[in-house]
């Protein structure tokens, strides 16, 4: 049973992990089509300070 709960969180951090990923990616992407910082984080649900720290790599 514990097996079966590590690798339940495990599943869990690498979907997490995977959907952190695609909203970075997204981020980007709307940052090429002109959006704001602030409507970027509203788009993405990432936090506003981590979405200006990706317009500053851009």
């Amino acid at each position: 049973m514990l097996m079966e709960a590590r690798l339940l969180d495990k599943r869990r951090e690498g979907i997490a992990e995977c959907e952190a990923n695609a909203n970075i990616a997204t981020a980007k992407r709307l940052f090429s089509m002109g959006l704001s910082v602030q409507d970027i984080a509203k788009a993405t649900s990432l936090p506003f300070e981590q979405v200006e720290a990706l317009q500053a790599e851009q």
